[in-house]
Protein backbone atom coordinates (compact mmCIF):
# COMPACT_ATOMS: atom_id res chain seq x y z
CA UNK A 1 0.00 0.00 0.00
CA UNK A 2 1.28 3.46 -0.81
CA UNK A 3 2.21 6.08 1.74
CA UNK A 4 3.49 9.01 2.19
CA UNK A 5 6.11 10.05 5.10
CA UNK A 6 5.49 13.17 7.09
CA UNK A 7 8.88 14.21 6.76
CA UNK A 8 9.74 17.68 4.29
CA UNK A 9 12.37 16.92 1.56
CA UNK A 10 14.77 20.42 2.56
CA UNK A 11 17.48 20.96 -0.28
CA UNK A 12 20.48 23.03 0.51
CA UNK A 13 18.97 25.91 -0.77
CA UNK A 14 15.93 25.74 1.37
CA UNK A 15 17.96 26.41 4.59
CA UNK A 16 20.18 29.66 5.65
CA UNK A 17 22.73 29.24 8.49
CA UNK A 18 22.34 31.07 11.63
CA UNK A 19 25.30 32.76 13.15
CA UNK A 20 26.74 32.83 16.92
CA UNK A 21 28.81 34.67 19.58
CA UNK A 22 31.89 34.00 17.82
CA UNK A 23 35.59 33.19 19.07
CA UNK A 24 37.81 32.80 15.99
CA UNK A 25 40.13 36.28 15.38
CA UNK A 26 40.65 35.11 11.81
CA UNK A 27 39.64 32.66 10.06
CA UNK A 28 43.27 31.71 9.13
CA UNK A 29 43.31 30.56 13.13
CA UNK A 30 40.88 27.83 11.95
CA UNK A 31 42.91 24.31 11.59
CA UNK A 32 43.12 23.29 8.27
CA UNK A 33 40.91 19.14 7.93
CA UNK A 34 41.16 19.40 4.05
CA UNK A 35 40.98 15.34 3.70
CA UNK A 36 37.26 15.97 5.07
CA UNK A 37 36.81 17.40 1.26
CA UNK A 38 36.66 14.10 -1.24
CA UNK A 39 36.68 14.34 -4.58
CA UNK A 40 34.07 11.88 -6.55
CA UNK A 41 35.46 9.67 -8.35
CA UNK A 42 34.33 10.58 -11.61
CA UNK A 43 36.68 9.98 -14.95
CA UNK A 44 36.16 13.42 -16.23
CA UNK A 45 37.81 14.98 -13.34
CA UNK A 46 40.47 12.88 -11.71
CA UNK A 47 42.99 11.71 -13.77
CA UNK A 48 47.15 11.31 -13.39
CA UNK A 49 47.57 15.30 -13.46
CA UNK A 50 44.71 15.63 -11.06
CA UNK A 51 45.58 13.23 -8.74
CA UNK A 52 48.61 14.20 -7.89
CA UNK A 53 48.33 17.51 -7.29
CA UNK A 54 45.15 16.87 -5.22
CA UNK A 55 47.54 14.28 -3.03
CA UNK A 56 50.12 17.71 -2.81
CA UNK A 57 47.37 19.43 -1.69
CA UNK A 58 45.56 17.75 1.22
CA UNK A 59 42.12 16.77 -0.44
CA UNK A 60 40.98 12.85 -0.43
CA UNK A 61 41.28 11.08 -3.93
CA UNK A 62 39.58 8.31 -5.02
CA UNK A 63 41.32 6.26 -8.00
CA UNK A 64 38.53 5.67 -10.49
CA UNK A 65 37.74 2.36 -11.85
CA UNK A 66 36.52 3.18 -15.12
CA UNK A 67 39.66 2.15 -16.50
CA UNK A 68 42.34 -1.08 -16.75
CA UNK A 69 43.39 -2.58 -14.05
CA UNK A 70 46.88 -1.51 -14.91
CA UNK A 71 46.53 1.86 -15.25
CA UNK A 72 44.61 2.05 -12.09
CA UNK A 73 47.24 0.35 -9.96
CA UNK A 74 50.02 2.53 -11.27
CA UNK A 75 48.35 5.47 -10.93
CA UNK A 76 47.85 4.68 -7.19
CA UNK A 77 51.39 3.39 -7.16
CA UNK A 78 52.52 6.49 -8.09
CA UNK A 79 50.67 8.42 -5.07
CA UNK A 80 50.51 6.14 -2.18
CA UNK A 81 53.69 7.69 -0.46
CA UNK A 82 52.35 10.89 -1.16
CA UNK A 83 49.25 11.24 0.78
CA UNK A 84 46.97 8.80 3.57
CA UNK A 85 44.02 9.94 1.84
CA UNK A 86 43.64 8.29 -1.38
CA UNK A 87 41.08 5.31 -2.04
CA UNK A 88 40.37 2.98 -4.79
CA UNK A 89 37.26 2.45 -6.45
CA UNK A 90 36.10 -1.53 -6.92
CA UNK A 91 32.92 -2.58 -8.46
CA UNK A 92 30.98 -5.75 -7.54
CA UNK A 93 32.61 -8.10 -10.26
CA UNK A 94 36.38 -6.61 -10.04
CA UNK A 95 37.80 -9.83 -7.91
CA UNK A 96 40.91 -9.10 -10.14
CA UNK A 97 40.87 -5.70 -9.76
CA UNK A 98 40.58 -5.66 -5.88
CA UNK A 99 43.63 -8.44 -5.70
CA UNK A 100 45.63 -6.29 -7.48
CA UNK A 101 45.62 -3.14 -5.64
CA UNK A 102 45.78 -5.59 -2.34
CA UNK A 103 49.04 -6.63 -3.74
CA UNK A 104 49.69 -2.81 -4.09
CA UNK A 105 49.38 -1.79 -0.84
CA UNK A 106 45.86 -0.41 -1.09
CA UNK A 107 43.83 -0.94 1.81
CA UNK A 108 41.26 2.12 1.40
CA UNK A 109 38.55 0.96 -0.49
CA UNK A 110 35.10 2.73 -2.30
CA UNK A 111 32.44 0.65 -3.67
CA UNK A 112 31.37 2.59 -6.16
CA UNK A 113 27.88 1.44 -7.20
CA UNK A 114 24.23 3.56 -6.94
CA UNK A 115 22.26 1.30 -4.75
CA UNK A 116 23.41 0.62 -1.22
CA UNK A 117 20.16 -0.95 -0.48
CA UNK A 118 20.22 -3.76 -2.78
CA UNK A 119 21.15 -7.00 -1.55
CA UNK A 120 24.13 -8.06 -4.03
CA UNK A 121 25.49 -4.67 -2.48
CA UNK A 122 25.58 -5.86 1.42
CA UNK A 123 26.42 -9.24 0.20
CA UNK A 124 29.59 -7.90 -1.41
CA UNK A 125 30.55 -5.86 1.48
CA UNK A 126 30.22 -8.60 3.86
CA UNK A 127 32.39 -11.09 2.17
CA UNK A 128 34.77 -8.47 1.12
CA UNK A 129 35.88 -7.10 4.35
CA UNK A 130 35.87 -10.78 5.66
CA UNK A 131 37.90 -11.86 3.42
CA UNK A 132 40.71 -8.87 3.12
CA UNK A 133 42.76 -6.38 5.04
CA UNK A 134 41.34 -3.14 5.03
CA UNK A 135 41.55 0.16 7.02
CA UNK A 136 38.66 2.13 5.58
CA UNK A 137 35.68 1.25 3.76
CA UNK A 138 33.45 3.64 1.96
CA UNK A 139 30.20 2.13 0.64
CA UNK A 140 26.59 3.78 -0.33
CA UNK A 141 24.60 5.43 -1.75
CA UNK A 142 22.00 5.55 0.84
CA UNK A 143 19.02 8.43 1.94
CA UNK A 144 17.49 7.45 5.17
CA UNK A 145 18.42 5.84 8.44
CA UNK A 146 16.97 2.50 7.21
CA UNK A 147 20.16 2.98 4.45
CA UNK A 148 22.86 3.74 6.76
CA UNK A 149 22.07 1.12 8.95
CA UNK A 150 22.26 -1.62 6.51
CA UNK A 151 25.61 -0.65 5.71
CA UNK A 152 26.63 0.17 8.95
CA UNK A 153 25.77 -3.32 10.39
CA UNK A 154 27.66 -4.73 6.91
CA UNK A 155 30.88 -2.55 7.64
CA UNK A 156 31.54 -2.34 11.15
CA UNK A 157 34.56 -4.79 11.03
CA UNK A 158 36.74 -2.59 9.17
CA UNK A 159 38.67 -0.43 11.05
CA UNK A 160 36.54 2.72 9.44
CA UNK A 161 33.52 2.86 7.71
CA UNK A 162 32.08 5.86 5.69
CA UNK A 163 28.16 6.00 3.97
CA UNK A 164 27.75 8.27 0.51
CA UNK A 165 24.27 9.59 1.34
CA UNK A 166 22.92 11.41 -1.18
CA UNK A 167 20.89 9.45 -4.39
CA UNK A 168 20.92 11.51 -7.76
CA UNK A 169 21.14 14.81 -6.64
CA UNK A 170 24.49 14.95 -8.63
CA UNK A 171 24.72 17.24 -11.11
CA UNK A 172 25.52 14.91 -13.86
CA UNK A 173 23.14 12.24 -12.00
CA UNK A 174 19.99 14.42 -12.60
CA UNK A 175 18.36 11.75 -14.85
CA UNK A 176 18.42 9.20 -11.95
CA UNK A 177 15.34 11.37 -10.64
CA UNK A 178 13.59 11.01 -14.15
CA UNK A 179 14.28 7.94 -14.89
CA UNK A 180 13.17 6.48 -11.55
CA UNK A 181 11.12 9.02 -9.59
CA UNK A 182 13.66 8.36 -6.67
CA UNK A 183 15.29 11.15 -4.73
CA UNK A 184 15.47 13.10 -1.85
CA UNK A 185 16.22 16.75 -0.26
CA UNK A 186 19.91 16.85 1.23
CA UNK A 187 19.19 18.52 4.16
CA UNK A 188 16.46 16.18 5.16
CA UNK A 189 18.64 13.08 4.52
CA UNK A 190 21.46 14.24 6.44
CA UNK A 191 19.77 15.50 9.93
CA UNK A 192 17.78 11.96 9.60
CA UNK A 193 21.40 10.09 8.84
CA UNK A 194 23.15 12.40 11.78
CA UNK A 195 20.35 11.69 14.51
CA UNK A 196 20.57 7.68 13.87
CA UNK A 197 24.22 7.76 14.37
CA UNK A 198 23.78 10.15 17.25
CA UNK A 199 21.13 7.97 18.96
CA UNK A 200 22.82 4.91 18.16
CA UNK A 201 26.51 6.15 19.28
CA UNK A 202 27.64 4.87 15.70
CA UNK A 203 31.55 5.42 15.04
CA UNK A 204 30.19 5.16 10.65
CA UNK A 205 31.24 8.13 8.91
CA UNK A 206 28.65 10.28 6.84
CA UNK A 207 30.24 11.47 3.47
CA UNK A 208 27.18 14.08 2.19
CA UNK A 209 27.46 13.11 -1.89
CA UNK A 210 25.77 15.27 -4.48
CA UNK A 211 24.55 18.43 -5.19
CA UNK A 212 27.10 20.26 -3.30
CA UNK A 213 27.79 23.20 -5.80
CA UNK A 214 29.38 25.39 -3.96
CA UNK A 215 31.43 26.05 -0.35
CA UNK A 216 27.71 27.03 0.96
CA UNK A 217 26.49 23.95 0.03
CA UNK A 218 29.55 22.28 2.03
CA UNK A 219 29.16 24.41 4.70
CA UNK A 220 25.25 23.51 5.01
CA UNK A 221 26.38 19.73 5.01
CA UNK A 222 28.74 19.64 6.99
CA UNK A 223 26.16 21.62 9.87
CA UNK A 224 23.57 18.98 9.32
CA UNK A 225 26.14 16.66 10.43
CA UNK A 226 28.36 15.26 7.50
CA UNK A 227 32.17 14.00 8.44
CA UNK A 228 32.95 14.66 4.87
CA UNK A 229 31.75 16.25 1.58
CA UNK A 230 31.96 14.71 -1.83
CA UNK A 231 32.30 17.16 -4.82
CA UNK A 232 32.35 16.57 -8.33
CA UNK A 233 31.36 19.41 -10.67
CA UNK A 234 33.16 22.06 -8.44
CA UNK A 235 36.40 20.26 -9.23
CA UNK A 236 35.40 20.07 -13.10
CA UNK A 237 36.46 23.64 -12.85
CA UNK A 238 40.22 22.71 -12.04
CA UNK A 239 42.76 23.03 -15.07
CA UNK A 240 44.20 19.76 -13.94
CA UNK A 241 40.70 17.62 -14.60
CA UNK A 242 40.85 15.17 -16.54
CA UNK A 243 38.32 16.57 -19.00
CA UNK A 244 40.46 19.65 -20.14
CA UNK A 245 43.85 17.59 -19.81
CA UNK A 246 42.27 15.39 -22.65
CA UNK A 247 40.95 18.55 -24.61
CA UNK A 248 37.30 17.42 -24.00
CA UNK A 249 35.70 19.70 -21.49
CA UNK A 250 33.02 18.30 -20.98
CA UNK A 251 31.55 16.67 -17.33
CA UNK A 252 29.90 13.60 -17.13
CA UNK A 253 28.06 10.99 -15.02
CA UNK A 254 29.51 7.60 -14.21
CA UNK A 255 25.69 5.81 -15.26
CA UNK A 256 25.55 7.91 -18.73
CA UNK A 257 26.45 6.46 -22.09
CA UNK A 258 29.34 8.58 -23.10
CA UNK A 259 31.02 6.86 -19.69
CA UNK A 260 29.94 3.65 -20.71
CA UNK A 261 31.12 4.18 -24.63
CA UNK A 262 34.34 5.12 -22.78
CA UNK A 263 35.17 2.14 -20.58
CA UNK A 264 32.69 0.02 -20.75
CA UNK A 265 29.88 -1.44 -22.86
CA UNK A 266 26.58 1.03 -23.85
CA UNK A 267 23.57 -0.18 -21.93
CA UNK A 268 20.12 0.77 -23.48
CA UNK A 269 19.72 2.05 -20.10
CA UNK A 270 21.27 5.32 -18.87
CA UNK A 271 21.18 7.40 -15.15
CA UNK A 272 23.29 10.20 -16.00
CA UNK A 273 23.85 13.15 -18.23
CA UNK A 274 26.62 14.88 -20.32
CA UNK A 275 27.17 18.49 -19.09
CA UNK A 276 29.39 21.44 -21.21
CA UNK A 277 31.86 23.08 -18.68
CA UNK A 278 31.30 26.70 -19.61
CA UNK A 279 32.69 28.33 -16.16
CA UNK A 280 36.30 30.00 -16.32
CA UNK A 281 38.98 27.50 -15.09
CA UNK A 282 41.18 27.92 -12.41
CA UNK A 283 44.08 25.76 -11.22
CA UNK A 284 43.58 23.15 -8.62
CA UNK A 285 45.05 24.87 -5.89
CA UNK A 286 43.24 28.12 -5.97
CA UNK A 287 39.87 26.15 -6.24
CA UNK A 288 40.49 24.51 -3.34
CA UNK A 289 42.22 27.55 -0.84
CA UNK A 290 38.94 29.07 -1.93
CA UNK A 291 36.76 26.34 -0.79
CA UNK A 292 38.78 26.02 2.43
CA UNK A 293 38.84 29.69 3.20
CA UNK A 294 34.90 30.22 2.69
CA UNK A 295 34.33 26.83 5.13
CA UNK A 296 36.60 28.52 7.38
CA UNK A 297 34.88 31.83 7.47
CA UNK A 298 31.37 30.03 8.04
CA UNK A 299 33.19 27.83 11.33
CA UNK A 300 33.72 31.46 12.47
CA UNK A 301 30.57 32.89 12.04
CA UNK A 302 29.26 29.43 13.70
CA UNK A 303 31.52 29.92 17.24
CA UNK A 304 33.17 27.41 16.41
CA UNK A 305 36.98 26.81 16.33
CA UNK A 306 37.28 24.19 13.87
CA UNK A 307 35.62 21.89 11.05
CA UNK A 308 35.34 18.64 13.85
CA UNK A 309 33.00 20.80 16.05
CA UNK A 310 31.13 22.51 13.67
CA UNK A 311 30.10 18.93 12.47
CA UNK A 312 26.71 18.29 13.07
CA UNK A 313 26.46 21.49 15.15
CA UNK A 314 24.71 23.66 12.43
CA UNK A 315 22.08 25.99 13.36
CA UNK A 316 19.59 26.47 10.27
CA UNK A 317 15.85 28.00 9.76
CA UNK A 318 13.70 27.22 6.88
CA UNK A 319 13.44 29.94 4.27
CA UNK A 320 10.21 31.46 4.01
CA UNK A 321 9.81 30.70 0.29
CA UNK A 322 10.20 26.93 0.87
CA UNK A 323 7.14 27.20 3.61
Amino acid sequence: MARFLRTKSLYYNDVNLIASKGVVVTRREVPRELHRIIVAPMAAIQGKTFIHKACELGISVIVHRFQSVESQVDIFNEVKNKSPHIWCAIGLKNEGRVEALLKNGCRNFLLDVANGYSEATLQFLTNFIEKNEVDKVMSGNIHTATGFSLLEAVTARSPLSLVRVGIGNGAACLTTKQATGFGRGQVTELLECHEYKSDNNSSCQIIADGGIKNAADANKAFGCGANYVMMGSYFSKAKEAETHIIGDGTYWGGASHKQQSLYGEVRPHEEGTVLPIKDELFPLEDLVEKLWMSIASAISYSGKTNLTDFIGNGVFEIRRRTM
